[in-house]
């Protein structure tokens, strides 16, 4: 079983709330919320009206922003 990069606490298929993503991210749940609405950040999924985050999409969109230098952020 591959653990994510997330942490080894985290089990898949185990929904992650908007607060415990910005702590592990070390970001606020207003960069989540903004990206939400703008479509830059990890995609989610809504439980009635509460936005919830998948460790698999998350992990998937983490490795979107790897880059090798600066100049490929560029592209």
């Amino acid at each position: 079983m591959s653990q994510t990069a997330l942490s080894p606490s985290v089990q898949p298929g185990v929904l992650l709330t908007p607060d415990a993503l910005a702590a592990r991210l070390h970001v606020t749940t207003r960069n989540l919320r903004q990206w939400r609405v703008t479509g830059a950040g990890p995609r989610f999924v809504r439980v009635g009206r509460f936005p919830l985050y998948r460790p698999e999409a998350v992990e998937a969109w983490l490795l979107e922003q790897e880059y090798a230098s600066t100049a490929d952020e560029l592209r």
